[in-house]
């Protein structure tokens, strides 16, 4: 009795460790299972992280494809404003001196002077001359045309004693005055005087004979 009681109880003994064993190799193909998963999910963050870093360099490089162009573009509209502006500025200076012309306020030596001796950026509104005195009034984009335009007329030889008047910032950009005298350089005196002595020593030609 007390034999066949022992190995009664031996029995569920095994039952037990073999049931054991099966729980045992479940477990392992579920953590398997989940590292194929997690394998898998790393995969696919990866290839999509590179291809947006991918996407985002192409971008980059269109950006900076699209900023030099727009330079570009501001370079040539910078210059298509320049030459607009020397147009214009042209344009004022065939009108005055085509004005002034038609008028015969100025004689044209000193107009041609005048307008050979303006500066870029700069136009005249106004010119009047009273004997050698000749008092100009106009406007220009700069500072700086103002006082190459005075430059210019001091420094040509055709005009003395010339003063600048007021000049302050107008909506077109400075407004300007100034007065000078208007002289003939001394070789052209030289050249008048050579010509009225040569003139005075040829003998008069003699009265035609009746």
């Amino acid at each position: 009795m007390i034999k066949i009681n022992l190995l009664a109880e031996r029995k569920p003994v095994k039952a037990k460790q073999s049931s054991s064993f099966k729980l045992e190799g479940v477990g392992g193909s579920q953590n398997l299972l989940l590292s194929g998963i997690l394998l898998l999910g790393f995969l696919v963050a990866g290839g999509w992280a590179w291809s947006r870093q991918v996407a985002i360099k192409d971008l980059e490089q269109q950006n900076r494809k699209a900023d030099a162009e727009l330079q570009r573009l501001v370079e040539i509209r910078k210059k298509g404003d320049l030459y607009k502006k020397q147009k214009e500025l042209l344009e004022r200076k065939i009108n005055l001196i085509t004005d002034l012309k038609k008028k015969q306020s100025v004689p044209v030596h000193i107009l041609d002077q005048i307008s050979r001796n303006m500066a870029d950026f700069l136009w005249l509104d106004s010119m009047h001359v009273a004997g050698s005195k000749i008092t100009i009034a106009g406007k220009a984009t700069t500072y700086t045309a103002v006082s190459n335009f005075y430059n210019n007329l001091a420094g040509c030889g055709w005009f003395d004693d010339v003063v600048m008047g007021k000049a302050s910032e107008i909506p077109e950009g400075v407004g300007f005055s100034l007065t000078c005298k208007f002289k003939v350089p001394q070789a052209a005196e030289a050249g008048a005087e050579t010509a009225s002595q040569q003139a005075s020593k040829t003998p008069a030609p003699a009265p035609p004979r009746s």
